[in-house]
């Protein structure tokens, strides 16, 4: 029983983590993912656990890998992030800010003369 009830405090902590990094308030969150507030509240805290389903809803709705949420793999979670708040920019925005992020990486990957 303690490894359940450890396993959803983790995943809840997991999904208030992004929920928060998405700078959306419980309320935004629940309704993009298509769940109650009071379920999400109960998940975050880590009293309910969640369903294939449940996870598939988020990550759906986030863009962000599941293997982040179960597993706590987050060596995408960043990117995921950046795509999320890409995709609700208007196109010709959008492209500026990848242009501007293109520059930005190919900065700091040149060599400083020396």
């Amino acid at each position: 029983m303690k490894i359940d009830k450890d396993f959803n405090l983790v995943i809840g902590l997991r999904i208030r983590e992004l929920r928060e990094s998405l700078g959306l308030s419980r309320e935004a969150f629940s309704e993009k993912c298509d769940l109650s507030s009071s379920f999400l509240a109960a998940v975050e805290n880590g009293s309910k656990g969640i369903t294939a389903k449940t996870i598939y809803k988020i990550c759906n709705a986030t863009n962000i890998s599941a293997d982040y949420l179960i597993n706590g793999h987050d060596h995408g979670f960043e990117t995921d992030i950046v795509i999320e708040h890409l995709s609700h920019i208007d196109e010709p925005y959008r492209q500026y800010a990848i242009r501007i992020l293109t520059e930005y990486c190919n900065a700091i990957h040149q060599k400083p003369n020396s």
